[in-house]
């Protein structure tokens, strides 16, 4: 039993110091802080036998010197011996791939997407750092994951960031619980993205659309591009949403639950009649009977994305049929913004004119 400095320094081992900085008896390249001044190289330990004789070698951060560690390892000695020995309880500091379930766990009631958002992030940090303990998890690790991920999968740096985001996000919320003192992510910086404008359809890949697809994946795109649904909203339409009598189609919009209504074109209402008669559609929804989850929405926007490939439509996705729609409005049409923010279902004029482009003919 007793006390003892516990070096943290290779280099400062050897020498019999007692912890005492010197400039005589310090090594060279022991790591100094910003101000010059050398980091503490170790810590007063105290050493004893426990309640059930098992050797316990403990250290505090209010121990500075022996005269401080002698006084404490008497006090722990008193309590065995007048069997009130309370020892501190160690923290076990969990591994990222073990955190991320309590994390995902604690999200569990979020909506759909996001919450299978947050399991892809999750998974595949634990790929890579799910091994590390979270207090072991350093702005150096955190930039060599994300050099391995983009080298390795192919990403670019729009995913991950995303991918950051998450794990910034769960670092914090372990900092709020105690499991660590800081969250690391704060001094990483994200990656430089490309600005890239969305892109829209022209006059003569409108004209190919029309020319060439037929049946269901038609009335899709269409549906899209006249009325500026989402994806997920054009597969939960149902036939009772669209009034013909009135040239109105109504529908929920998926992220906010807002009631909008959009005029139904004179060709969409034609598309749509003779869709129906021509497939006897006896269900209430007009493409998909499933349940819209995100899993479904995935698929139909993957097998989009390749149909426009497919037309040489380069870098076109179903979501853009919805920029598309906004511009023809306000570019071609000349609708007012406040109107067309109706229509469109944007929270903000300042989102609308992410959708609005002024380079369709």
């Amino acid at each position: 039993m007793g006390v003892r400095y516990r070096k943290y320094f290779q280099q400062c081992k050897p020498i019999n110091c007692n912890g005492r900085p010197h400039k005589r008896h310090c090594p060279g390249d022991r790591p100094k802080r910003s101000n010059g001044e050398y980091k503490a190289c170790g810590v007063w330990c105290i050493e004893f036998f426990d309640d059930s004789k098992q050797w316990q070698s403990l250290t505090f951060k209010d121990i500075r010197n022996k005269t401080d560690a002698e006084k404490r390892l008497a006090l722990y000695i008193s309590d065995r011996e007048r069997g009130q020995l309370n020892l501190p309880k160690k923290k076990v500091t969990p591994i990222l791939a073990e955190y991320g379930q309590q994390y995902l766990a604690f999200h569990k009631r979020e909506k759909e997407n996001t919450r299978l958002a947050r399991i892809r992030a999750i998974q595949t940090l634990s790929r890579y750092l799910g091994n590390y303990k979270l207090d072991k998890l350093t702005p150096f690790v955190i930039e060599k994951f994300r050099l391995e991920r983009q080298e390795k999968d192919q990403v670019g740096a729009n995913t991950v960031n995303a991918d950051l985001a998450f794990l910034r996000h769960m670092l914090n919320m372990a900092c709020k619980e105690g499991s660590i003192s800081n969250n690391p992510c704060k001094e990483v910086k994200r990656s430089k993205t490309a600005q890239t404008r969305d892109r829209i359809l022209t006059d003569v890949e409108i004209k190919q659309i029309l020319d060439t697809v037929q049946g269901k994946d038609r009335l899709m795109i269409l549906m899209s591009l006249f009325t500026g649904m989402r994806l997920s909203e054009v597969l939960s339409l149902s036939w009772q949403s669209i009034d013909f009598n009135r040239g109105l189609i109504e529908f929920s919009q998926g992220k906010t639950g807002k009631l909008i209504a959009v005029p139904l074109s004179v060709l969409l209402a034609e598309e749509l009649t003779g869709y129906k008669n021509q497939y006897s559609m006896d269900s209430d929804r007009v493409f998909d009977n499933r349940p819209v989850t995100q899993a479904v929405i995935i698929r139909y926007s993957d097998y989009f994305s390749k149909l426009f490939k497919e037309l040489n439509i380069e870098n076109f996705t179903f979501h853009n049929l919805r920029h598309t729609f906004s511009s023809f409005l306000q570019g071609q049409l000349g609708i007012g913004a406040v109107v067309v923010q109706g229509m469109t279902g944007h929270s903000s004029l300042g989102m609308l004119q992410r959708y609005s482009h002024s380079n369709l003919d």
